[in-house]
């Protein structure tokens, strides 16, 4: 009898078939990445699932707040693929970007149409806001929440990191280039912001998990040589 398979490439791997293994539960055999059937609002969902244990490795970062998720096949697969180990994350701050899994989705395909452009991550359903300007430095580590009480809300819409920019298509359609008059970025507990050289506001992207912002930072202190050599000299204390 054929297994019922949940994708056909594991979003955390890229190299299994996420597949039934028992009631309810779906795993990759290639990375040990299991999800399970789970509730919403205490009533169980067929086509709602939560992650219930990750691939080998340190996943301190990513399991900060995953235990609480609930999303259907396609909303979880892009969850999914912004997850990477603690060791992963490290190794992409100080410049090892191959690391950073292909999008695949629809929406990063558009992405690539329209700017030519390669689409590196997608972050779904955040809130863009000015907010308090950021010192000149650069960490993907989230240790606190974002500070609301100054916040002044733009727009909101889905956040992709391409090859030279942040871009969140909305009515304004936001760019933000990855190049040396970005000043500063900081990681969130709900949010990650970055800070361009001659602006006296910081630019707030809200409402996604630590480990997504964890990775969007990570990737533009990897890509940008002054926030990597700041970043290599805190690793090595």
């Amino acid at each position: 009898m054929e297994q019922e398979i949940l994708y056909e490439e594991c979003p955390l791997c890229n190299e299994g078939s996420v597949v039934a293994a028992e009631k309810g539960t779906y795993r990759c055999r290639q990375c040990g990445l299991t999800l399970k059937q789970r509730s919403l609002l205490g009533l169980l969902r067929k086509n709602r699932f939560g992650i219930d244990t990750l691939g080998q490795g340190d996943y301190s970062l990513a399991e900060q707040g995953l235990d609480k998720i609930s999303l259907v096949p396609e909303q979880l697969k892009v969850v999914i693929g912004n997850i990477y180990n603690d060791q992963q994350l490290a190794s992409i701050a100080v410049g090892s970007l191959e690391l950073v899994r292909p999008v695949r989705t629809v929406l990063a395909e558009i992405i690539l149409e329209q700017l030519k452009e390669t689409c590196h991550i997608q972050v779904n359903g955040v809130r863009r806001a000015h907010g308090r300007p950021l010192p000149e430095t650069g960490s993907y580590r989230p240790e606190q929440h974002i500070p609301r009480q100054e916040l002044t809300w733009q727009d909101q819409g889905n956040l992709f990191v391409t090859s030279k920019h942040l871009v969140l298509p909305s009515d304004s359609f936001t760019f933000i280039r990855l190049d040396r008059k970005l000043a500063g970025v900081q990681a969130f507990l709900d949010g990650v912001a970055v800070q361009r050289k001659g602006e006296d506001f910081a630019t707030y992207f809200i409402d996604c998990p630590p480990h997504e912002a964890a990775l969007v930072a990570a990737f533009v202190i990897g890509k940008l040589p002054v926030f990597r050599k700041s970043n290599e000299s805190v690793s090595e204390h």
